[in-house]
């Protein structure tokens, strides 16, 4: 099975807004590319990894991962950061 990756962080055009994306190993683009609305933007906010672990189950995958690690941008900005997940798709 190829390995799944997730990775959450601040979207680019609105710092504001989390975009989420999910690859599969052998792939180059995300089969899944999402900005959040409103209320799962709320529900990221109180509950990060559990957020996730429905998207991803919801697009498919069938055993997400339940525990994230903080990808950081750069050393000068501790606030910047992804939070990324690996499991076997």
């Amino acid at each position: 099975m190829p390995k799944i990756t997730i990775r959450a962080g601040q979207w680019e055009e609105d710092r504001n807004r989390i975009r989420v994306r999910i690859w599969r190993e052998s792939e180059i683009e995300p089969f899944v590319d999402i900005v959040l609305g409103e209320w799962r933007q709320r529900l990221y906010r109180e509950m990060p990894a559990m957020t996730l672990w429905f998207i991803a189950e919801e697009n498919g995958v069938v055993s997400p991962p339940k525990t994230f690690r903080k990808d950081y941008h750069n050393d000068y900005n501790p606030f910047l950061y992804d939070l990324v997940g690996e499991c076997e798709g």
